[in-house]
Protein backbone atom coordinates (compact mmCIF):
# COMPACT_ATOMS: atom_id res chain seq x y z
CA UNK A 1 0.00 0.00 0.00
CA UNK A 2 1.65 3.75 -1.04
CA UNK A 3 1.22 6.60 1.49
CA UNK A 4 0.90 9.16 -0.61
CA UNK A 5 1.65 12.86 1.45
CA UNK A 6 -0.68 15.69 0.33
CA UNK A 7 -1.42 18.84 2.28
CA UNK A 8 -4.86 19.04 1.14
CA UNK A 9 -6.25 18.74 4.23
CA UNK A 10 -5.74 21.80 6.09
CA UNK A 11 -5.76 20.22 9.51
CA UNK A 12 -2.10 21.52 11.26
CA UNK A 13 0.41 19.76 11.31
CA UNK A 14 1.57 19.07 15.56
CA UNK A 15 4.45 17.54 17.73
CA UNK A 16 2.23 15.37 19.70
CA UNK A 17 5.51 14.32 21.65
CA UNK A 18 9.31 15.04 21.88
CA UNK A 19 11.55 12.29 23.91
CA UNK A 20 14.04 14.85 25.55
CA UNK A 21 11.30 17.38 26.71
CA UNK A 22 13.50 19.15 29.53
CA UNK A 23 15.23 16.29 29.89
CA UNK A 24 19.23 15.72 31.19
CA UNK A 25 20.88 14.19 28.16
CA UNK A 26 24.68 12.39 28.70
CA UNK A 27 26.64 10.77 25.99
CA UNK A 28 24.85 7.71 26.53
CA UNK A 29 21.60 9.07 25.09
CA UNK A 30 21.97 8.62 21.42
CA UNK A 31 18.59 9.79 19.88
CA UNK A 32 15.63 11.10 20.57
CA UNK A 33 12.20 11.12 18.81
CA UNK A 34 9.49 13.45 17.50
CA UNK A 35 6.18 11.89 17.64
CA UNK A 36 3.61 13.52 14.55
CA UNK A 37 0.18 14.03 14.81
CA UNK A 38 -0.10 12.88 10.79
CA UNK A 39 1.97 11.83 8.43
CA UNK A 40 4.36 14.04 6.36
CA UNK A 41 7.15 14.06 3.51
CA UNK A 42 10.22 13.14 5.83
CA UNK A 43 12.16 15.52 3.66
CA UNK A 44 10.31 18.17 4.43
CA UNK A 45 11.13 17.60 8.18
CA UNK A 46 14.64 17.21 7.26
CA UNK A 47 14.66 20.67 5.65
CA UNK A 48 12.90 22.33 8.50
CA UNK A 49 14.03 20.37 11.76
CA UNK A 50 16.66 22.84 13.26
CA UNK A 51 18.95 22.45 16.69
CA UNK A 52 20.27 25.28 18.17
CA UNK A 53 23.52 25.23 18.97
CA UNK A 54 24.25 22.35 16.17
CA UNK A 55 24.16 18.97 17.18
CA UNK A 56 25.20 16.72 13.95
CA UNK A 57 22.94 13.54 13.62
CA UNK A 58 21.02 11.56 11.07
CA UNK A 59 17.06 11.76 10.24
CA UNK A 60 15.06 8.00 9.91
CA UNK A 61 11.25 7.71 10.43
CA UNK A 62 8.85 5.17 10.42
CA UNK A 63 4.99 6.77 9.58
CA UNK A 64 4.56 9.79 11.97
CA UNK A 65 7.54 8.68 14.50
CA UNK A 66 10.92 10.40 13.23
CA UNK A 67 13.76 9.32 14.89
CA UNK A 68 17.12 11.56 15.30
CA UNK A 69 20.25 9.79 15.57
CA UNK A 70 23.12 11.55 17.07
CA UNK A 71 26.71 11.28 14.93
CA UNK A 72 28.47 13.17 17.46
CA UNK A 73 28.16 13.45 21.28
CA UNK A 74 27.04 16.17 22.64
CA UNK A 75 28.40 19.15 24.75
CA UNK A 76 27.73 18.86 28.68
CA UNK A 77 26.58 22.09 30.56
CA UNK A 78 24.68 23.34 27.26
CA UNK A 79 21.07 24.01 26.84
CA UNK A 80 19.68 23.34 23.13
CA UNK A 81 17.14 24.22 21.10
CA UNK A 82 15.24 22.26 18.69
CA UNK A 83 12.89 23.51 16.23
CA UNK A 84 10.68 22.43 13.86
CA UNK A 85 8.59 24.79 12.03
CA UNK A 86 8.40 26.37 8.21
CA UNK A 87 11.52 28.08 7.22
CA UNK A 88 11.36 31.19 5.46
CA UNK A 89 13.76 32.48 2.92
CA UNK A 90 13.24 36.16 2.65
CA UNK A 91 16.66 36.65 0.66
CA UNK A 92 15.57 34.21 -2.59
CA UNK A 93 13.11 35.45 -5.41
CA UNK A 94 10.36 33.80 -6.67
CA UNK A 95 12.09 33.00 -9.67
CA UNK A 96 14.59 31.45 -7.68
CA UNK A 97 12.79 30.04 -5.14
CA UNK A 98 9.20 28.72 -6.91
CA UNK A 99 6.63 28.24 -4.42
CA UNK A 100 5.64 24.72 -3.54
CA UNK A 101 2.87 23.65 -1.13
CA UNK A 102 3.59 23.59 2.74
CA UNK A 103 1.68 21.79 5.52
CA UNK A 104 0.38 24.35 7.82
CA UNK A 105 2.19 23.73 11.05
CA UNK A 106 2.01 24.65 14.62
CA UNK A 107 5.63 25.97 15.09
CA UNK A 108 7.17 23.57 17.66
CA UNK A 109 10.10 24.42 19.83
CA UNK A 110 11.59 22.90 22.83
CA UNK A 111 14.42 22.56 25.02
CA UNK A 112 16.97 20.23 26.41
CA UNK A 113 20.11 20.45 28.02
CA UNK A 114 23.44 18.04 28.90
CA UNK A 115 24.18 17.15 31.93
CA UNK A 116 26.38 19.95 34.12
CA UNK A 117 29.84 19.17 34.04
CA UNK A 118 30.69 17.85 37.44
CA UNK A 119 34.28 16.31 39.02
CA UNK A 120 35.03 14.88 42.03
CA UNK A 121 37.89 14.99 43.65
CA UNK A 122 40.38 14.28 47.29
CA UNK A 123 40.79 17.48 49.34
CA UNK A 124 44.29 17.99 50.35
CA UNK A 125 44.09 21.26 52.58
CA UNK A 126 41.86 22.52 55.89
CA UNK A 127 38.37 20.74 56.09
CA UNK A 128 38.74 19.12 52.97
CA UNK A 129 41.71 17.36 53.50
CA UNK A 130 40.70 13.71 52.97
CA UNK A 131 37.52 14.01 52.04
CA UNK A 132 35.30 13.68 49.08
CA UNK A 133 34.68 16.65 47.39
CA UNK A 134 32.10 17.33 44.41
CA UNK A 135 32.75 20.43 42.42
CA UNK A 136 29.72 21.66 39.67
CA UNK A 137 31.99 23.66 36.79
CA UNK A 138 28.92 24.81 35.39
CA UNK A 139 27.41 25.95 38.40
CA UNK A 140 30.82 26.36 40.34
CA UNK A 141 29.19 24.79 43.27
CA UNK A 142 31.14 23.08 46.15
CA UNK A 143 30.02 20.62 48.44
CA UNK A 144 31.85 17.85 50.85
CA UNK A 145 30.09 14.89 50.45
CA UNK A 146 32.34 12.22 53.27
CA UNK A 147 32.80 12.76 56.91
CA UNK A 148 35.88 14.18 58.93
CA UNK A 149 36.01 10.73 60.32
CA UNK A 150 36.71 8.87 57.23
CA UNK A 151 39.73 9.20 55.00
CA UNK A 152 39.36 8.77 51.61
CA UNK A 153 41.91 6.67 50.06
CA UNK A 154 40.64 6.13 45.96
CA UNK A 155 37.33 6.59 44.32
CA UNK A 156 35.20 5.48 41.29
CA UNK A 157 32.39 7.08 39.59
CA UNK A 158 28.82 5.47 39.23
CA UNK A 159 27.18 6.21 35.57
CA UNK A 160 24.26 8.23 36.46
CA UNK A 161 26.57 10.53 38.46
CA UNK A 162 24.05 9.64 41.84
CA UNK A 163 26.78 7.58 43.70
CA UNK A 164 30.37 7.49 44.10
CA UNK A 165 32.33 4.15 45.44
CA UNK A 166 35.28 5.23 47.73
CA UNK A 167 37.73 3.58 49.89
CA UNK A 168 38.29 4.88 52.95
CA UNK A 169 40.19 4.43 56.30
CA UNK A 170 39.13 6.16 60.12
CA UNK A 171 40.70 9.33 60.58
CA UNK A 172 41.51 9.48 64.33
CA UNK A 173 42.47 5.47 64.06
CA UNK A 174 45.60 4.31 66.15
CA UNK A 175 48.14 2.05 63.57
CA UNK A 176 45.59 2.86 60.65
CA UNK A 177 47.14 1.86 57.67
CA UNK A 178 45.94 1.50 54.05
CA UNK A 179 45.34 -2.08 54.79
CA UNK A 180 42.46 -1.27 56.85
CA UNK A 181 40.86 0.59 53.91
CA UNK A 182 36.55 -0.22 53.66
CA UNK A 183 34.88 0.45 50.74
CA UNK A 184 31.37 2.28 51.22
CA UNK A 185 29.11 4.26 48.51
CA UNK A 186 28.50 7.50 48.71
CA UNK A 187 24.87 10.08 47.19
CA UNK A 188 26.21 12.97 45.66
CA UNK A 189 22.85 15.27 45.47
CA UNK A 190 22.84 14.93 41.50
CA UNK A 191 19.38 13.94 40.13
CA UNK A 192 20.12 14.00 36.41
CA UNK A 193 17.45 11.44 36.25
CA UNK A 194 14.86 14.21 37.62
CA UNK A 195 13.76 12.07 40.15
CA UNK A 196 10.73 13.32 42.78
CA UNK A 197 11.99 14.27 45.46
CA UNK A 198 15.35 14.53 44.75
CA UNK A 199 17.90 12.06 46.74
CA UNK A 200 20.62 14.01 49.76
CA UNK A 201 24.31 14.19 49.37
CA UNK A 202 25.91 12.22 51.55
CA UNK A 203 24.05 9.37 52.53
CA UNK A 204 27.01 6.51 52.96
CA UNK A 205 26.45 3.00 52.86
CA UNK A 206 29.46 0.13 53.74
CA UNK A 207 29.70 -2.55 51.06
CA UNK A 208 32.82 -4.43 51.98
CA UNK A 209 34.57 -4.50 55.36
CA UNK A 210 38.18 -5.31 55.88
CA UNK A 211 38.31 -7.78 59.24
CA UNK A 212 39.05 -10.96 57.72
CA UNK A 213 40.55 -9.59 53.96
CA UNK A 214 43.12 -6.91 53.34
CA UNK A 215 41.38 -4.85 50.30
CA UNK A 216 43.54 -3.44 47.86
CA UNK A 217 42.94 -1.61 44.84
CA UNK A 218 39.23 -2.05 43.17
CA UNK A 219 37.52 -0.80 39.94
CA UNK A 220 33.97 -0.12 39.36
CA UNK A 221 32.73 -1.55 35.64
CA UNK A 222 31.34 1.61 33.44
CA UNK A 223 28.05 0.49 33.40
CA UNK A 224 27.81 0.37 36.70
CA UNK A 225 27.21 -3.64 37.55
CA UNK A 226 30.25 -4.66 38.65
CA UNK A 227 33.11 -4.05 41.15
CA UNK A 228 36.31 -5.80 41.41
CA UNK A 229 38.29 -5.95 44.78
CA UNK A 230 42.03 -7.27 44.92
CA UNK A 231 42.12 -9.38 48.72
CA UNK A 232 44.51 -10.99 50.75
CA UNK A 233 43.17 -13.42 53.73
CA UNK A 234 44.67 -11.51 57.31
CA UNK A 235 45.39 -15.10 58.49
CA UNK A 236 46.70 -16.44 55.45
CA UNK A 237 48.66 -14.40 53.16
CA UNK A 238 49.02 -16.94 50.50
CA UNK A 239 45.03 -16.38 49.99
CA UNK A 240 45.28 -13.81 47.52
CA UNK A 241 42.68 -13.18 44.66
CA UNK A 242 39.99 -11.32 42.78
CA UNK A 243 36.71 -10.68 44.13
CA UNK A 244 33.88 -9.40 42.43
CA UNK A 245 30.77 -8.09 43.62
CA UNK A 246 27.81 -7.83 40.72
CA UNK A 247 25.08 -5.63 41.72
CA UNK A 248 23.34 -6.97 45.44
CA UNK A 249 24.99 -10.18 45.07
CA UNK A 250 27.51 -11.35 47.81
CA UNK A 251 31.26 -10.69 47.36
CA UNK A 252 32.75 -13.78 45.79
CA UNK A 253 36.39 -14.93 44.87
CA UNK A 254 36.99 -15.67 41.37
CA UNK A 255 40.46 -17.53 42.54
CA UNK A 256 43.03 -15.81 40.73
CA UNK A 257 45.05 -12.70 41.76
CA UNK A 258 46.06 -9.70 39.88
CA UNK A 259 48.70 -7.52 39.73
CA UNK A 260 47.10 -5.14 38.07
CA UNK A 261 43.45 -5.50 36.31
CA UNK A 262 41.36 -4.13 34.28
CA UNK A 263 37.10 -4.49 33.91
CA UNK A 264 35.48 -4.28 30.59
CA UNK A 265 33.00 -1.84 29.76
CA UNK A 266 29.95 -4.46 29.85
CA UNK A 267 31.74 -6.11 33.05
CA UNK A 268 31.89 -9.53 31.61
CA UNK A 269 35.34 -9.66 31.13
CA UNK A 270 38.45 -8.59 33.62
CA UNK A 271 42.14 -8.00 32.21
CA UNK A 272 44.33 -9.55 34.32
CA UNK A 273 47.97 -8.92 34.42
CA UNK A 274 49.98 -11.46 36.68
CA UNK A 275 53.95 -12.01 36.26
CA UNK A 276 54.06 -9.70 33.32
CA UNK A 277 51.47 -12.03 31.15
CA UNK A 278 47.86 -10.79 29.98
CA UNK A 279 45.09 -12.78 30.91
CA UNK A 280 41.27 -12.11 29.77
CA UNK A 281 39.02 -13.92 32.21
CA UNK A 282 35.30 -14.26 31.33
CA UNK A 283 33.09 -13.26 34.65
CA UNK A 284 30.07 -14.45 33.79
CA UNK A 285 28.73 -18.24 35.12
CA UNK A 286 28.75 -20.14 31.76
CA UNK A 287 30.67 -17.46 29.48
CA UNK A 288 33.37 -19.00 28.08
CA UNK A 289 37.25 -20.22 29.11
CA UNK A 290 40.36 -17.92 29.81
CA UNK A 291 42.20 -16.44 27.07
CA UNK A 292 45.86 -16.78 27.76
CA UNK A 293 47.53 -13.85 25.49
CA UNK A 294 50.97 -14.53 27.27
CA UNK A 295 52.91 -12.18 24.87
CA UNK A 296 51.31 -9.26 26.17
CA UNK A 297 52.07 -7.38 29.42
CA UNK A 298 48.64 -5.94 30.25
CA UNK A 299 46.06 -4.20 28.84
CA UNK A 300 45.47 -0.49 28.69
CA UNK A 301 42.23 0.35 27.52
CA UNK A 302 39.07 -0.99 26.13
CA UNK A 303 37.46 0.97 23.75
CA UNK A 304 33.89 2.26 24.74
CA UNK A 305 31.88 -0.41 22.13
CA UNK A 306 34.56 -3.28 23.38
CA UNK A 307 35.35 -3.98 20.01
CA UNK A 308 38.87 -3.21 20.30
CA UNK A 309 41.49 -3.31 22.96
CA UNK A 310 44.78 -1.48 23.57
CA UNK A 311 47.65 -4.25 25.42
CA UNK A 312 50.60 -3.60 25.96
CA UNK A 313 53.77 -5.67 25.42
CA UNK A 314 57.02 -5.04 27.15
CA UNK A 315 60.05 -7.00 25.58
CA UNK A 316 64.06 -5.88 26.75
CA UNK A 317 63.43 -2.38 27.18
CA UNK A 318 61.08 -1.48 24.40
CA UNK A 319 57.56 -0.72 24.74
CA UNK A 320 54.93 -1.84 21.85
CA UNK A 321 51.39 -1.27 21.78
CA UNK A 322 49.08 -3.40 19.86
CA UNK A 323 45.63 -2.75 18.61
CA UNK A 324 42.82 -6.19 19.70
CA UNK A 325 40.69 -5.91 17.07
CA UNK A 326 38.41 -9.65 16.70
CA UNK A 327 36.63 -8.09 13.74
CA UNK A 328 39.73 -7.36 11.74
CA UNK A 329 42.14 -9.17 9.29
CA UNK A 330 44.61 -8.61 11.41
CA UNK A 331 43.23 -9.30 14.96
CA UNK A 332 46.76 -8.24 16.41
CA UNK A 333 47.92 -4.73 15.15
CA UNK A 334 51.29 -3.15 15.48
CA UNK A 335 50.70 0.55 16.60
CA UNK A 336 53.57 1.50 17.64
CA UNK A 337 56.90 1.04 19.17
CA UNK A 338 59.23 3.03 21.63
CA UNK A 339 61.63 3.30 25.02
CA UNK A 340 59.83 5.81 26.47
CA UNK A 341 57.50 3.60 28.99
CA UNK A 342 53.76 3.62 29.14
CA UNK A 343 51.99 4.27 32.59
CA UNK A 344 48.15 4.71 30.98
CA UNK A 345 46.08 4.85 27.92
CA UNK A 346 42.89 6.05 27.21
CA UNK A 347 40.41 6.01 23.93
CA UNK A 348 39.40 9.92 23.13
CA UNK A 349 35.81 9.42 23.69
CA UNK A 350 34.37 12.08 20.67
CA UNK A 351 35.08 9.77 17.60
CA UNK A 352 37.36 6.67 19.32
CA UNK A 353 40.12 7.18 16.56
CA UNK A 354 42.94 8.24 19.16
CA UNK A 355 44.54 7.49 22.31
CA UNK A 356 45.48 10.08 24.99
CA UNK A 357 48.86 7.57 26.56
CA UNK A 358 50.42 8.98 29.69
CA UNK A 359 54.39 8.47 29.57
CA UNK A 360 57.65 9.00 31.39
CA UNK A 361 60.16 10.90 29.16
CA UNK A 362 64.04 9.55 30.77
CA UNK A 363 66.67 11.66 30.61
CA UNK A 364 69.94 12.34 31.74
CA UNK A 365 71.77 15.12 33.56
CA UNK A 366 75.13 15.68 34.97
CA UNK A 367 74.87 12.19 35.75
CA UNK A 368 71.51 12.18 37.54
CA UNK A 369 68.74 10.60 35.43
CA UNK A 370 65.25 12.07 35.69
CA UNK A 371 61.75 10.59 34.67
CA UNK A 372 59.03 13.20 33.80
CA UNK A 373 55.98 12.15 32.91
CA UNK A 374 53.70 13.58 29.61
CA UNK A 375 50.36 13.57 27.83
CA UNK A 376 50.79 12.51 23.70
CA UNK A 377 48.22 11.69 21.27
CA UNK A 378 48.05 8.92 19.20
CA UNK A 379 46.62 8.26 16.11
CA UNK A 380 44.73 4.93 15.80
CA UNK A 381 45.15 4.76 12.24
CA UNK A 382 48.35 5.89 11.72
CA UNK A 383 50.42 5.10 14.90
CA UNK A 384 51.40 9.00 15.02
CA UNK A 385 52.11 10.06 18.25
CA UNK A 386 52.39 13.69 18.94
CA UNK A 387 53.22 15.10 22.43
CA UNK A 388 50.46 17.04 23.91
CA UNK A 389 51.70 18.22 27.77
CA UNK A 390 54.55 17.85 29.61
CA UNK A 391 53.90 16.97 33.25
CA UNK A 392 57.42 18.01 35.27
CA UNK A 393 58.11 16.82 38.83
CA UNK A 394 55.56 14.30 39.56
CA UNK A 395 54.91 10.60 38.40
CA UNK A 396 51.94 9.67 39.91
CA UNK A 397 49.18 11.56 37.85
CA UNK A 398 45.59 10.92 37.67
CA UNK A 399 43.91 11.01 34.69
CA UNK A 400 40.59 11.84 33.28
CA UNK A 401 38.77 12.81 30.29
CA UNK A 402 35.90 14.43 30.02
CA UNK A 403 32.78 12.19 29.35
CA UNK A 404 32.53 14.38 26.09
CA UNK A 405 36.33 14.85 25.41
CA UNK A 406 36.22 18.41 25.28
CA UNK A 407 38.61 18.21 28.72
CA UNK A 408 40.57 16.70 30.89
CA UNK A 409 41.49 16.97 34.46
CA UNK A 410 44.97 15.93 36.21
CA UNK A 411 46.94 16.50 39.43
CA UNK A 412 50.17 16.88 40.57
CA UNK A 413 50.89 15.94 44.68
CA UNK A 414 53.73 17.17 46.80
CA UNK A 415 54.48 13.97 47.96
CA UNK A 416 57.16 12.98 51.18
CA UNK A 417 57.78 9.58 52.88
CA UNK A 418 55.65 8.19 55.04
CA UNK A 419 55.62 8.55 59.37
CA UNK A 420 53.23 7.22 61.77
CA UNK A 421 50.69 10.84 61.42
CA UNK A 422 50.50 10.55 57.26
CA UNK A 423 46.85 9.56 56.45
CA UNK A 424 46.95 10.38 52.85
CA UNK A 425 48.67 8.34 50.50
CA UNK A 426 49.54 8.02 46.50
CA UNK A 427 49.04 4.70 44.49
CA UNK A 428 52.26 3.98 45.32
CA UNK A 429 52.08 4.46 48.56
CA UNK A 430 53.68 7.74 49.04
CA UNK A 431 52.26 10.03 51.85
CA UNK A 432 49.93 13.36 49.81
CA UNK A 433 51.60 16.58 51.67
CA UNK A 434 49.60 18.55 49.30
CA UNK A 435 48.05 18.47 45.84
CA UNK A 436 46.84 21.02 42.72
CA UNK A 437 44.00 19.67 40.49
CA UNK A 438 44.52 21.44 37.00
CA UNK A 439 42.39 21.59 33.83
CA UNK A 440 43.38 21.23 30.44
CA UNK A 441 40.99 21.95 27.27
CA UNK A 442 41.90 19.33 24.53
CA UNK A 443 42.15 19.90 21.10
CA UNK A 444 40.17 19.42 18.20
CA UNK A 445 41.22 16.32 17.12
CA UNK A 446 39.14 15.74 13.63
CA UNK A 447 40.83 19.79 12.24
CA UNK A 448 42.84 20.11 9.89
CA UNK A 449 45.04 22.57 11.25
CA UNK A 450 48.20 21.52 13.25
CA UNK A 451 47.26 20.86 16.86
CA UNK A 452 48.57 22.96 18.72
CA UNK A 453 48.84 22.87 22.84
CA UNK A 454 46.50 25.05 25.11
CA UNK A 455 48.50 25.86 28.35
CA UNK A 456 45.75 23.71 31.51
CA UNK A 457 44.20 25.91 33.77
CA UNK A 458 44.74 25.89 37.90
CA UNK A 459 41.55 25.03 39.30
CA UNK A 460 41.78 24.72 43.38
CA UNK A 461 43.75 22.49 45.93
CA UNK A 462 43.05 18.38 45.61
CA UNK A 463 43.92 14.84 43.88
CA UNK A 464 42.87 12.23 42.36
CA UNK A 465 40.05 13.84 40.24
CA UNK A 466 37.39 11.89 38.25
CA UNK A 467 34.83 13.41 35.60
CA UNK A 468 31.12 12.44 36.59
CA UNK A 469 30.23 10.23 33.81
Amino acid sequence: MALVWGFGDRTPLRVQQFSWEGQQVSVRDKSFTLSLSQAIDPHWVAENLSIEPLLPGKLSWVGKQFFYTLTELPIYGQDYQVKLAAIEDDAKSEAEAPPKATPPIEPFVSRFKTRDRVFAYIGTEDADRGRLVLFNLTQQQKSILTPADLVVLNFETYPEGDRLLFSAIPSSGINVTPEDQQLYTVTTGLNFQNIDPPPNAGQIRPILNAEAYINGRFQLSKNGQRIMVQRINREDPRDRSLWTIEGKAEPRAIGIPAEEFLISPNADIVAISQQNRLSLVPLGRNSGTIQAKEEFTKLLAFSPDQTQQIALQINNGIYSIFVIDATQPEPERLLLRTLTPFIDCRFEPRYAETLYCLKIDQSESLGVNTEEPFLSVINLESGEETPLLALPNYQDVRLSVSADGVALLFDQVVTATPNPRSELFTDQGLAVEGGRLWLLALPELRSTSTMQAVPPESLMPGYKPQWIP
